[in-house]
C-alpha cells in the first residue's frame, strides 16, 4: 500500500470517528435538554427558593413556559417555510389567528373534546395557508412576503369589522370563551400538555425535513431553476410547505386560546406575532427546526425579566436579539449544529466524483452546443 493510500485510509477513519462523536454529542445534548424540560416544574423551585414560599411565583413562571412552548411551535412552523423552503412569510399571525378563532368558536358552540378542536383549528389554518399559497406562489422575493403580510392585515381588519357574537363578545372582534375553552386549571399539567405538543411538533417537522420532501425543499430553496431542471415540481413542494407550516401555526393558535381563554385581533392577529415567529427561528438557527425551541425560551424568559421596564421591554428585547444576531449570524443552535457537523470523508483513490445537478444555464449551453454540431 502506497503512502497516499494509507493517508486516505487514515483520513476516512478519522472522519467516521468524528461523525460518530458528533452524533453522540447531539443525542446526549437532546436527552439532557429533554430531562431538564421534563423536570422543570420540580427543579425550578429548588433553584429559586422564593417559589417555595410564594406558589403564585411558580404559577406565573409555568405560564411563561407554556407561552414559550406555544411560541416554539409557531417558530418551528415558520422555520419549515422560511428556513427549508425559502419562502419568507411576514403574515404567520394569519394562520395563528385562524387556529385561534376556530378554537374559540367551536369550543363555545359545540363544546367538543379540546384536542379534537385543536386539530380542527390546525386544519382550518392549513386550508387558509393553501388559499394564500395559490396566488403567492406566482410571486418571488419581497412580493411573496408582502402578499402574506397583506393577507394577515386583511384578516385582522375583517375580524374587527365582523365582531362575531359568540361566547362573550369583547372589544374589536375579541371572543372570550371561558369557561368553554379551559383545558385544565392545573398549571403543572398545562405545562406538560404544551410541552408534549411542542415536542410532538418538533419530531414530526424534523422527520419531514429528513425525508425526501425535506431534501426537495432544500433543493428548491437553493436553486429553484436547477431543481426544476432535475425534474422536481417546485410549485408542489412549496404548496406543501405552506400547508404544513400553516397547520402547525394553527395548532399553536388553538392551544394558545386554551391557555389564555380568549381570541382577540389585538393578540393573535397582531403582526408582532409574525415578527416573534421569525425572531425565534432566526435566533435558534434557520433550517434547524429545534433551534426555535431555544429561541422561544430565550424570548419569553427575557420578556418576563424585562417586565419592570414596561412598554420599553420590547425595544430592549429586540435590541438584545439583534445584538445576538450580529455576533452569531447563523443563530445560536445553528452555529453549534455547524460545529458538530462531520466533515465529508475524502473520496477513495480512483473513485469518480459524485454527479451534480447542472444549473439551467449550463443545460441551455449544452443544448446549444449539441445543435451547433454538424450532423
Amino acid at each position: 500500500m502506497s503512502h497516499r493510500s494509507r493517508l486516505r485510509s487514515r483520513l476516512r477513519s478519522r472522519s467516521r470517528s468524528r461523525s460518530r462523536t458528533a452524533r453522540l454529542v447531539k443525542l446526549g445534548g437532546a436527552l439532557l435538554a429533554l430531562a431538564l424540560l421534563l423536570g422543570l416544574p420540580y427543579w425550578l423551585p429548588l433553584l429559586v427558593p422564593a417559589m417555595q414560599q410564594n406558589p403564585f411565583l411558580l404559577y406565573k413562571w409555568l405560564n411563561v413556559l407554556v407561552a414559550a412552548n406555544v411560541l416554539a411551535i409557531l417558530g418551528m412552523s415558520w422555520d419549515l417555510l422560511g428556513g427549508y423552503a425559502g419562502q419568507i412569510s411576514f403574515g404567520h399571525s394569519l394562520f395563528l389567528g385562524l387556529g385561534a378563532y376556530t378554537t374559540a368558536i367551536l369550543s363555545v358552540l359545540y363544546g367538543w373534546n379540546p384536542w379534537l378542536i385543536i386539530a380542527l383549528g390546525g386544519l382550518v389554518a392549513a386550508v387558509g395557508g393553501l388559499l394564500v399559497a395559490a396566488p403567492a406562489l406566482r410571486l418571488h422575493g419581497p412580493y411573496l412576503s408582502l402578499m402574506t403580510l397583506v393577507a394577515a392585515l386583511a384578516f385582522d381588519r375583517l375580524m374587527r369589522w365582523l365582531k362575531p357574537e359568540v361566547g362573550i363578545p369583547g372589544a374589536e372582534g375579541a371572543i372570550l370563551c371561558v369557561p368553554h375553552c379551559v383545558l385544565t386549571l392545573d398549571a403543572v399539567l398545562k405545562y406538560y400538555y404544551s410541552l408534549g405538543l411542542m415536542l410532538l411538533t418538533a419530531l414530526l417537522l424534523w422527520a419531514l425535513t429528513r425525508s425526501r420532501v425535506g431534501l426537495a425543499l432544500e433543493a428548491v430553496r437553493d436553486d429553484e431553476a436547477a431543481a426544476q431542471a432535475a425534474g422536481l415540481n417546485a410549485a408542489k413542494y412549496k404548496t406543501l410547505a405552506f400547508g404544513v407550516s400553516s397547520f402547525f401555526a394553527g395548532i399553536a393558535g388553538a392551544f394558545y386560546v386554551y391557555h389564555i381563554g380568549s381570541a382577540a385581533p389585538a393578540d393573535v392577529l397582531n403582526l408582532q406575532r409574525s415578527v416573534e415567529a421569525i425572531a425565534v427561528a432566526v435566533l435558534g438557527g434557520m433550517g434547524t427546526i429545534f433551534g426555535a425551541i431555544g429561541g422561544a425560551l430565550f424570548f419569553k424568559v427575557f420578556e418576563e425579566l424585562l417586565r419592570p421596564a414596561g412598554t420599553l421591554r420590547f425595544a430592549l428585547l429586540f435590541s438584545l436579539a439583534l445584538l445576538i444576531l450580529l455576533l452569531v449570524r447563523s443563530g445560536a443552535l445553528g452555529r453549534l449544529w455547524a460545529g458538530l457537523r462531520p466533515r465529508p470523508s475524502p473520496p477513495r483513490e480512483g473513485a469518480e466524483a459524485p454527479p451534480t445537478v447542472a444549473s439551467a444555464s449550463e443545460t441551455e449551453e449544452a443544448e446549444v452546443e449539441v445543435k451547433a454540431k454538424p450532423s
